[in-house]
């Protein structure tokens, strides 16, 4: 993953505001974490009875972008196979995000936010120790 790029990405992106942080890691960890609020919220207003529409197409066009910056912030070639394991995780939930948002429904994307919650936690545990 070219954290560097992550980094900048994050910094340029004017939806989650200043960022003052020299370190691509934490970075990383800030993105993750906007991801992981903006599908849960998601989540909660997915409902088309009782949901909240403007949040819901809110939270999910923030995610898509958020994922979008994951993405293309991974560097395929010298990241190898976990690379291409987090391109596929990111492009998994994206895929379902989109079927969630036409069935009203919470389905597959429950399974890779916990991963990519899972995958967070890891990274936080890395920069704290």
């Amino acid at each position: 993953m070219q954290l560097k790029e992550v980094a900048k990405a994050y910094k340029k992106t004017e939806m989650f505001g200043a960022v003052e942080t020299k370190d691509p890691e934490t970075v990383v960890v800030l993105v993750m974490e906007e991801l992981i609020k903006s599908v849960k919220s998601f989540h909660n207003n997915i409902s088309l009875k009782t949901g909240n529409i403007l949040n819901r197409s809110k939270n999910f066009a923030r995610s898509i972008s958020v994922i979008y910056i994951l993405q293309s912030s991974l560097d395929l070639d010298k990241g190898g196979q976990i690379a291409y394991d987090l391109f596929r995780l990111y492009e998994f939930l994206r895929l379902n995000l989109i079927k969630d948002l036409k069935n009203g429904a919470i389905n597959k994307s429950l399974i890779a936010l916990n991963s990519i919650i899972e995958i967070k936690d890891s990274w936080s545990d890395l920069i704290s120790n």
